[in-house]
Parts: C-alpha cells; sequence; structure tokens
C-alpha cells in the first residue's frame, strides 16, 4: 500500500464530544459491554505497517511451502507443531482483521474477511472444527451447534503457555417465547418473516461482550463451550451463574433452540496457526415438533446472513456417506451464487461405498459435479474425542497414504487430502481474501471518519458557566410556551382554537346521527268500503309526484315534516320555519333547553356537509323493525310501550359513537403531541443533535403517552357508562324533544301515505292542473286517510330520540371536559416539573450537582 492510515474511529460519549476509538476492553462476568470502547489514549492499528510486515513476510516462498496445494508429501508429526503450518508469515494480516473486528469497524463499516463453517446437521462438521482449532468441542446429545462459534488462533512466542477465554457476543435482543418453568416448555416464537429474517431476534443498538470464561486447560474447553452455548439460548437469564464453578446446580434447559448471538473463542499459544473463522449452526430440513417449525428458517436465515457477504469464504462440509444433492446447506450456496467463494470439505471417506457411489465423488473431486470455486478437499477424523489433535492428523496421513482409492485410484488428489493441506488452502484463501479488501476497508474507514467528525462539527460547545441555571432557564421559558398554547387566547397561538372546532365537530357528528325512521315499509290504510292497504311502489308513482317526495330518512327531517307543495324541477331550498306543533302545557318549549339546535335554524352554525357527514352513522329503523321490537317486549296492554323496548332502541342508537370518539382522540392526541414537540424542539434547540436535547424530547412523549393513555380510558368509561344503562335526571327536557320528534315523524307518515294515496289516481289527473289544485287535492286526500295506524311506533322512536338529544349533549360535555381537564391542563401544569425531575434539578441541598448527558 502506497499510503498509511490509521484506524481513528470518533465516537461520542455522554462526557467526551471528540474521541478515537481503540480496541475493547472486555469486563469482568459482573459488567457488560460494547465491542467498541473509547479512550484519550488510543492504540492505533497502521494498515501500512501491517502490509510492510506482511509482504517482508512472504518473501521467502519456503515458508509458505507447507501450507499451498504443493505442500510437501512428508510433513513432520514429531510434536504438536503440524498447526504452525498455518497462517506462517501471514499473522499481520490476521492479527490486523481480528483487531478492526474489536474496533467495531464490521458493526461500522463494513463486513471483514472472514472464514464460515457450515453444514447440515450430523455431517461431521463437530470433528472438521475440531481438526482445524486442536479443541474439543462438546459431543453429547443435544450438544450441537447451536449458536454461531467464532474461533480466533493467534500464534505466541514459543514458551509462552496455552490460553483460552470464552467470551459472549450479544448483538441481538429475543422477543420471543419465554420458558414454561411448570411445564418445561416454551411457547411458539415469532416465525422468521422477510421484515424480521430471524423471527423473534432483532439487533439491538450496541453489541455487548461478556467475559465468561478463562482457562489454560484444554481439558476444561469442552464443558465451558457447552455452559457458554447454554447462556446463550436462555436470553432471559442471568449469564453469570452458567460460568463454570460458579454454580453447583445448572438448570440446564434452553429457552430458545437456536440464536444469533456469538459465543467468541480467543486462543493463545506459541503452535497455533494465525486464523479466525465461524462455526454456524447446523441447516435443518425439518423440525422435531411442529411448533418448532419456523426454526427451519430462521437457521437457514442466520446462515445466509453470514455466506452472503462478498468477503466470507465459505467451507462447506458434507459426509461422504450422503447424496450430496441433498444437501440443504449446499443449496444455500448456490442460492446465493457464492459457489465461487467456497471450498468443499468432504468428511467420513472411510465409510464411502464401492462402485457408483465412489464413481460420484471421484466426479466431484474432478469437478465434473456440484462444482465449487475453489474445489473439494477430503479430511478424515478420528470420532474418539479421547484422541489428542496430534495422534489424529498421524493416522488421517497413514489411511490417505496406505488404503484405497486414496493411494492409488485418487492419487493426483493427493494434494487435497488431509486436514493440514485443508489448512493451508485455508491460509492461502484467508490471506488473499484479506489483502484483497484492504484498500476497501482503508477507503470506508477513512469515509466513516470524516463522517462522523462532519457530525461531531455540528455539535454545539460545550456549554460554559452554570449549566443547571442555563437549563432551568430553558425549561420556564418552555414551561410558559406550553401555557400560552394550551390556554390560546390569540391568533399566535391557535392550537386552543382549532381543539375546539374538532370539539365541535365531534359534537355535530353524534347530535345529527340521531335515529332515523325509513318508511320504505308503509301501508296506507284507505278508510274508504271495500277498499284494502296496499304497500305504495316506486313502479306504481310517476315521477313527477315522487320526485320532491322526501321519506323520513332524510337528513333533514324539518323538510320532509312539512305538507306537500308540488313545485318545479328545480330544487327546493330547505324551510325555515319551525314546527307548527303545539307545545304541551306542563313544558313550554320556550321554557326548555333544547339540546340540538335544530338543522333549519340559522343559529346552528352548521351546513349541509356538517350534516351529511354525521348521516352515516346514524341508526335507521324501519316501521317493521319498530314493531318487532315492541311485539317482542309486548306485556298484552294495549298503546303501552314496554321499558326494554325503548331500552333496546336506544342501545342500538348509541352503538356508533365509539368511531367519532376514536378520531377526536386521535386527532387530539396527535396535534397535542404535536404542539409539545414542537416548542421543546424550539425552546432547546441549542442543543439540538446532542443526546440531552432527545432526553428532552423522550421525557416530553412519554409523559404525555402516559397521561393520554390514560385519558383514553376514561373516555371509553364515559361510553360504556353511556351504553351501560339509559338515565336522566332532565325530564322535562326530554319530554319536550320527544314531543317535538314525534310532531315531525308524524307529519312526515302523513304525507308520505297521501303521496301514495294519490298516485293509484294519477291517471284522473288533468296535466293541466295548476299546483294549487294538486296541492288542495293533496290536503284533502290526507285528511281522508283517516288515524294512522303506526302511532305506537312512532312515539317508540319519538320516546328515543327525545333521550338521545340529553343522553348525547351529556356525553359530549363529558369528553370534553375530561379531556381539558385530564390531559390538556395536566400537560401545562406538570410537563415541566417532570422534565426537572429526570434530569435532576430538583435534587436536595448538599448533593452532587446533576450529570446532563451528552452536553457536558
Amino acid at each position: 500500500m502506497a499510503r498509511t492510515m490509521k484506524v481513528e474511529v470518533p465516537v461520542a460519549s455522554q462526557n467526551q464530544t471528540r474521541l478515537k476509538a481503540t480496541k475493547a476492553h472486555h469486563h469482568e462476568p459482573s459488567a457488560s459491554s460494547s465491542p467498541i470502547a473509547v479512550e484519550q489514549d488510543t492504540d492505533m492499528v497502521d494498515l501500512h505497517d501491517v502490509d510492510q510486515n506482511a509482504a517482508a513476510s512472504t518473501q521467502n516462498p519456503n515458508q509458505l511451502s507447507a501450507v499451498t496445494n504443493e505442500s510437501p508429501e512428508t510433513l513432520d508429526y514429531d510434536s504438536d507443531t503440524g498447526l504452525e503450518l498455518l497462517g506462517q508469515g501471514m499473522k499481520a494480516f490476521v492479527t490486523l482483521i481480528q483487531d478492526l473486528r474489536d474496533l467495531g469497524v464490521e458493526e461500522l463499516v463494513l463486513p471483514l474477511p472472514k472464514i464460515c463453517v457450515l453444514g447440515d446437521q450430523s455431517t461431521g462438521k463437530s470433528s472438521l472444527i475440531e481438526g482445524i482449532s486442536g479443541i474439543k468441542v462438546p459431543r453429547s446429545v443435544g450438544t450441537c451447534t447451536r449458536c454461531p462459534l467464532e474461533i480466533n488462533l493467534t500464534a505466541t512466542n514459543p514458551g509462552t503457555a496455552w490460553r483460552c477465554t470464552i467470551y459472549l457476543q450479544k448483538s441481538y435482543m429475543y422477543e420471543g417465547s419465554q420458558l414454561l418453568p411448570s411445564s418445561g416448555k416454551y411457547v411458539k416464537a415469532q416465525g422468521a418473516t422477510r421484515a424480521r429474517p430471524l423471527g423473534p431476534w432483532q439487533p439491538q443498538h450496541l453489541p455487548e461482550s461478556f467475559l465468561f470464561f478463562r482457562t489454560s486447560n484444554k481439558a476444561d474447553i469442552p464443558r465451558a463451550l457447552q455452559l457458554a452455548q447454554l447462556a446463550t439460548l436462555n436470553p432471559g437469564a442471568d449469564p453469570v451463574k452458567y460460568i463454570p464453578g460458579k454454580n453447583s446446580l445448572i438448570d440446564e434447559r434452553m429457552q430458545v433452540k437456536f440464536s444469533p448471538n456469538v459465543v467468541r473463542l480467543d486462543i493463545t499459544a506459541p503452535d497455533v496457526p494465525n486464523l479466525s473463522f465461524y462455526d454456524l449452526p447446523g441447516v435443518i430440513n425439518q423440525a422435531e415438533v411442529p411448533e418448532e417449525e419456523y426454526l427451519v428458517k430462521l437457521v437457514a436465515n442466520l446462515a445466509k446472513s453470514y455466506i452472503k457477504t462478498e468477503n466470507c469464504i465459505n467451507l462447506l462440509a458434507m459426509p461422504m456417506t450422503d447424496d450430496p444433492a441433498n444437501s440443504t446447506a449446499s443449496k444455500l450456496i448456490h442460492e446465493l451464487d457464492a459457489q465461487n467463494r467456497t471450498i468443499g470439505v468432504l468428511t467420513k471417506p472411510d465409510r464411502v461405498q464401492s462402485g457408483e457411489s465412489l464413481a460420484q465423488w471421484i466426479d466431484i473431486l474432478n469437478g465434473k459435479k456440484f462444482k465449487l470455486g475453489h474445489g473439494y478437499y477430503v479430511v478424515k477424523n478420528n470420532p474418539d474425542p479421547n484422541v489428542n489433535h496430534v495422534v489424529a492428523r498421524q493416522e488421517e496421513d497413514v489411511f490417505f497414504t496406505e488404503n484405497q482409492p486414496w493411494s492409488h485410484t485418487l492419487s493426483l488428489h493427493h494434494n487435497r487430502f488431509g486436514t493440514l493441506k485443508l489448512q493451508g488452502i485455508l491460509s492461502k484463501r484467508l490471506t488473499e481474501q484479506i489483502k484483497s479488501s484492504l484498500p476497501q476497508i482503508t477507503e470506508r474507514v477513512r469515509s466513516k471518519t470524516a463522517e462522523i467528525i462532519a457530525r461531531l462539527k455540528e455539535l454545539p460547545e460545550p456549554p460554559e458557566g452554570n449549566l443547571s441555571l442555563k437549563i432551568l432557564q430553558k425549561i420556564v421559558v418552555f414551561e410558559r410556551e406550553i401555557h400560552k398554547h394550551i390556554d390560546g387566547g390569540s391568533q399566535q397561538f391557535p392550537f386552543q382554537k382549532e381543539w375546539y372546532a374538532t370539539v365541535m365537530q365531534f359534537r355535530s357528528t353524534i347530535a345529527f346521527s340521531y335515529p332515523r325512521l325509513s318508511l320504505s315499509d308503509l301501508l296506507i290504510v284507505d278508510q274508504s268500503p271495500g277498499r284494502l292497504p296496499f304497500r305504495p311502489s316506486s313502479t306504481s308513482t310517476p315521477s313527477r309526484w315522487r320526485s320532491e317526495a322526501i321519506a323520513i330518512d332524510s337528513d333533514d327531517e324539518a323538510d320532509a315534516a312539512q305538507p306537500y307543495t308540488p313545485t318545479s324541477n328545480s330544487k327546493r331550498k330547505p324551510s325555515t320555519k319551525a314546527s307548527q306543533s303545539s307545545p304541551p302545557k306542563r313544558a313550554r318549549l320556550q321554557d326548555v333547553p333544547r339540546y340540538v339546535v335544530s338543522p333549519n335554524s340559522a343559529t346552528s352554525g352548521l351546513d349541509r356537509a356538517s350534516i351529511d357527514r354525521a348521516a352515516p352513522y346514524a341508526k335507521r329503523f324501519s316501521l317493521t323493525e319498530i314493531r318487532n321490537i315492541l311485539q317482542d317486549a309486548h306485556v298484552g296492554l294495549p298503546n303501552h310501550i314496554h321499558p326494554e323496548a325503548t331500552k333496546c332502541m336506544i342501545k342500538e342508537s348509541l352503538s356508533h359513537w365509539d368511531e367519532p370518539l376514536d378520531e377526536l382522540l386521535r386527532f387530539t392526541g396527535q396535534s397535542c403531541l404535536a404542539m409539545i414537540l414542537e416548542r421543546a424542539s424550539e425552546v432547546f434547540s441549542i442543543w439540538q443533535g446532542t443526546q440531552f436535547f432527545d432526553v428532552v424530547l423522550d421525557v416530553c412523549k412519554a409523559f404525555f403517552d402516559e397521561k393520554f393513555a390514560n385519558q383514553t380510558a376514561s373516555a371509553k368509561c364515559f361510553l360504556d357508562i353511556e351504553r351501560r344503562k339509559a338515565l336522566t335526571c332532565h325530564e322535562d327536557a326530554m319530554r319536550a324533544a320527544s314531543e317535538r320528534a314525534f310532531a315531525t315523524l308524524d307529519q312526515a307518515c302523513r304525507n308520505e301515505r297521501a303521496r301514495a294515496a294519490l298516485a293509484k289516481d294519477v291517471p284522473t289527473w288533468d296535466e293541466n292542473l295548476t299546483d294549487r289544485v294538486k296541492k288542495d287535492k293533496l290536503d284533502k286526500a290526507a285528511d281522508q286517510l283517516g288515524p294512522n295506524p303506526y302511532v305506537d311506533e312512532l312515539r317508540a322512536l319519538s320516546n328515543v330520540r327525545g333521550y338521545y338529544e340529553c343522553a348525547f349533549a351529556r356525553f359530549v360535555d363529558n369528553i370534553y371536559q375530561g379531556v381539558e381537564a385530564g390531559l390538556l391542563t395536566v400537560c401545562r401544569d406538570e410537563l415541566s416539573t417532570a422534565l426537572k425531575q429526570r434530569i435532576g434539578l430538583e435534587e436536595k441541598d448538599g448533593m452532587d450537582p446533576p450529570e446532563y448527558p451528552g452536553i457536558c
């Protein structure tokens, strides 16, 4: 590399505005931290120096002869030094990637070069890992790899001791099922979807690293790994209780079957290769029980998240006892078009069958079937975990050199037989991948550094002077702003005016969605001898007579109740005359408050659009429906309406109040919260972009959300009370409203009957008759109809209408007053106090001054 670039990643913290990223410092089990730690004294990683050192190491070809495809055929097994062959001269490159990963570059910048081992379950993958790393992994029943293992091998100076440190890397939060202690089972978790590829596992903002275990004894690794994996598979438990030696009674049940969080092993020794790789959970084809079917897709998506990155070298394990066409892991490789970055590893060669099966594997080794970019290697591992690494490699070499078909038929591929040959190609490919990625890493780190520096420059300078006083002054200003906007009183503060307009719209929607009457099933009763009742139909009524007929389910009942007056085809204007009905002596209309302003009154302030908007909500009763309700509650007395019938009709008339109420609450919540956040953003703008600014907004939103939830529950309670039982003390008001409603309904029913009766005799009419004559005939027809046969039905509906006027006014006032007092006034009077308490400005005398995150 021609240029020198030092890795400096500035990050913002609570007490520093310009910092440099350093290597992660892992805490003891009592604490956890992010992979990115910050200090003022930084340990810099110089990519130029690493590149030069690695290049110097590779000048001697003899150092690399043992790790390429041209490796010598004879190897020295006198001691556990075979692993030293891997990565000789490449230590600087591998160490560099490990350092960059520790710095958090992979999370902040781009994926780093890595090796990932994958395969189906029971493919010999565990033995392969042991052969590469020299460590023993758990092999007992139920201890298969259930979370990714990151294994970092670092060579140290001769004479130093073998050491291993295990960390739990937490990058995902679990949002799924919980273990049921009573049954020992867990409920079904959310399955993997396109939006949530890992199902109940969601990435967390900052990864955490927990130091789990340290040891200098290789024999400790299998049990320590088992417990580390168990801690990862119980995300709801404290990982400390799984540390070896901390707890003699360890609950080995698993809350989850698989986890994307990583168990990391850092191994240092003078006789290990410089290598870093991941062991992924085995891909599964079918769940053990139907409730775990989602795990099939979850594990597949976890594997995809690793192998899809361009900087990943994939190590695909396939047993020679199975048909490679059935390998699910191989299908994932082809699905992601990652064949060119994949090395195939064939395991269990001692169990391959001769004949057709052997011919297939020969074709695979020759690249004729299931071709991969880096070809295939064959390894044989001793299934006995008590056999040490050196002996296993010696036995493997004897197997390939003394047994058919490896020693003769397949001797042309001898440089691809054995774990050491595989280690060699891994070292070579990983080194090539690292070297080719360094320019991109350098550029991306530089770009990210510039981006962070630019963002840091946008931050305000740390405040000088008495910071508590400055913050308190801003809170006082904020409190005054909230008071002005909630109280209103001028054009500068329109919130109160806009909210009141919304309340009035809510009132008009409830008021004008009163229960209606539909006359579609009206029967005309003619008192003339020999005449039978008949039902009017649109087919028997000429359009010239029905065009002006307004049914009682119209939104303008005053018009419907007016005597019929034929006009031209032009649309009639709404009548502004008041009802001609005489008021009852006990309660004259002018003495009783009217809860509903008539739509025709000039004082209503509502246009036709407001009435039309409310009409769809209204309950429409037909005469037949009302008669059925009355008959269901009939007590055997004539002209008597049972209270249960009225109660039933009232309940149906109030059934639509949910939607208008929800609309009012939704608008109130959105507009009020927006006003509060706008005021906070404006008042505290000098700290915009800091963590303190975010805390202020979060406190305001949390406070409002709590109060709004309380008020919503209160409003729903008012609605439930209205529906539970019909009650009112305004007897005079309800009686007057019922009489008005009855007069309107009776007149409308009379007019509709007269129109229908005239429709029968239309052929006798002279088309040249004047409108005046037609009106006289209509009035005469109405007089001849006789008594209204639907008096009970009209009286029942008018009683419901009378109660509706009282109930809706009470309900609207309760909602209006409740929101005003329980939400707006509370925000006005208590929000600033909550802000002071959260920031710490109300500490007692003698206590340490509060710390303000992000601004000091």
